[in-house]
Formats: structure tokens, C-alpha cells, sequence
């Protein structure tokens, strides 16, 4: 472990001799009281304090990633605080065999390789091993994580998991039909169902639309839908900020018995329409 005065923290790529105590009968290690697990966010500051980073730079920075990749990354270092501080004092100054000690005991447990990536991407934000510009990119983990897929390769579904066919089937019947006896809640759902199945929009998108005037606009056979301006997308980009939900009513005047059906499962804009209008909060979020 070499920690030097303007960079993050550095790991060997050998194990660390010192670590074993050979004054204790028995070659055994003796015990060791376990420590808190250090703060990841806290510990990359002060990794970047190092590179003579100021307070402003360095929160700029951190803002980069989303806040539930933040506390993913904060998940996977506590794990490997806490597993570490079984065997060791300090998370770190853990080199490259305890990570893949570290590495070995998830996959042991059941971890897809896919999670064991993503361990090593959290390591990889407070711990370095140069000349290596991430933990991912070093030759021995790199060889376990390609292990680690071939023995438990991802699995692939092949078929789907459920009948979309018998879900706008069941929409149509009771308790979502009649429209104008139904309740609220089972309302709600059927346009939560239906605005995801015609919009193929992102959850988050879907749950930042809402029926305040400027963001809900009504035309004579379409509803046109904005995000929030608040909203930050997974993309956040003006294109993807500026992006406009348009639901067309399809088929507004059926005269087939067929087409009317057709209207009851694909219409996006016309339950809209019907759950605004039965909608008493004004203001009130789509989801």
C-alpha cells in the first residue's frame, strides 16, 4: 500500500508481507477489534483534497453521478468495509488479493457477475492501482470478473414473462370498466398501465408527469404531455428535457365492433382525457 501526497490510494499488486504476525504461536493472526466503515464520499474527498481540489470543485464533481448510483457505490463499500474489517484494521489499505478475496466471497454467496462488476466500479472510486487507470482495467481482476460470467453466466429468458394480450383483455372488464362508475384507484392504474404500454417511457419520465395546466394540454383529438421542470432525466440533456408525451385518441369514432375494441386497449389519450376529467385534485400527479 503506497499512499502518496497528490493521488488517490494506491494498491500493490502483490499481498502485503506485513500483514502476517509471525510472533503469535502458531502463525495465527491475532484478533483485531473491527472499525467503522469509513464514509466513501468522505474518503474520495479527501483523495481529491490531495490533488489540491477546492471545496466547490470537488462537490461539482461528485454531483456527476445520480444519487441512487451514489447509494449503490456507498452499499458496495460498506460490504467491503464490513468484510474487510473481519480480516483486517483499515479498508484502505487492502491490496489486489483481498479484493478478489472480497470478490470470491460474493460470488460464493450467490452474486451475479454482473453485481461483482459493479463492487469493482464502487472500489475503483477510492481505491487505485497504478499503473492501472481502474481496478477493472487490472489484469487479475479482470481475468476473475470473466471467471467469475462464464461460471455463472447471466440468464437469458426467452420467453415473456407475462401476456400482454391477456392484460388489455382483463382492462376492459370489471373493475376498470365501466369508466364512469369505476373507482379512482383501479382508474389510476389502467392509466399508469396504459400510458407505459403506449409512451415506452422510463418510469422516473412517467412519474414526473403531471395535469398542471402548462404541462397537460388538451386538443380536439390528442394530449400532449411535458416532464416536469424540475425533473432531471436519466439523460439530462435539453433534448431529452424538452421532450413532448403526444397521445393521440386512435380510432375516435369506431364503427366496427373490432375497431372499438381496438380503441379500449390502445387508447392512450382517451382514459387521459376521462381521468382528468374525474380527477377532484387540482395539481394532483398522473402517478
Amino acid at each position: 500500500m503506497v499512499r502518496q501526497s497528490g493521488g488517490a490510494l494506491h494498491l500493490s499488486s502483490m499481498g502485503d508481507s506485513s500483514k502476517s504476525d509471525l510472533s503469535v504461536p502458531g502463525g495465527h493472526k491475532p484478533p483485531r477489534a473491527s472499525v467503522a466503515p469509513v464514509d466513501r464520499l468522505a474518503l474520495e474527498k479527501v483523495i481529491m483534497k490531495r490533488d489540491r481540489l477546492s471545496d466547490d470543485v470537488i462537490g461539482t464533481i461528485q454531483a456527476y453521478r445520480w444519487s441512487s448510483t451514489s447509494r449503490i457505490y456507498e452499499a458496495s463499500w460498506r460490504a467491503f468495509c464490513t468484510w474487510y474489517s473481519k480480516h483486517h484494521v483499515d479498508p484502505t489499505s487492502a491490496d489486489i488479493p483481498d479484493i478478489l478475496d472480497f470478490l470470491q466471497a460474493g460470488l460464493d454467496r450467490g452474486l451475479a457477475s454482473s453485481t461483482l462488476r459493479r463492487q469493482t466500479t464502487a472500489l475503483s472510486t477510492v481505491l487505485t492501482c497504478p499503473p492501472y487507470q481502474s481496478l477493472s482495467h487490472h489484469p487479475r481482476i479482470r481475468g476473475f470478473l470473466h471467471g467469475a460470467m462464464n461460471l455463472q453466466p447471466p440468464t437469458v429468458h426467452r420467453y415473456p414473462s407475462w401476456d400482454l394480450p391477456l392484460v388489455l383483455q382483463a382492462l376492459t372488464l370489471p373493475p376498470f370498466e365501466p369508466l364512469g362508475s369505476i373507482a379512482l384507484k383501479f382508474l389510476s392504474f389502467k392509466v399508469a398501465f396504459l400510458l407505459a404500454i403506449t409512451s415506452a417511457r422510463r418510469v422516473s419520465e412517467l412519474t414526473a408527469l403531471s395535469i398542471r395546466k402548462d404541462l397537460c394540454i388538451f386538443h380536439a383529438n390528442t394530449l400532449i404531455l411535458w416532464l416536469d421542470p424540475v425533473f432531471v432525466p436519466k439523460v439530462n440533456s435539453w433534448f431529452h428535457r424538452a421532450q413532448e408525451f403526444v397521445l393521440p385518441d386512435f380510432c375516435p369514432s369506431p364503427r366496427h365492433h373490432r375497431e372499438n375494441v381496438g380503441t379500449r386497449w390502445m387508447c392512450g389519450g382517451l382514459f387521459i382525457n376521462t381521468y382528468v376529467a374525474q380527477c377532484p385534485f387540482a395539481g394532483l400527479k398522473l402517478f
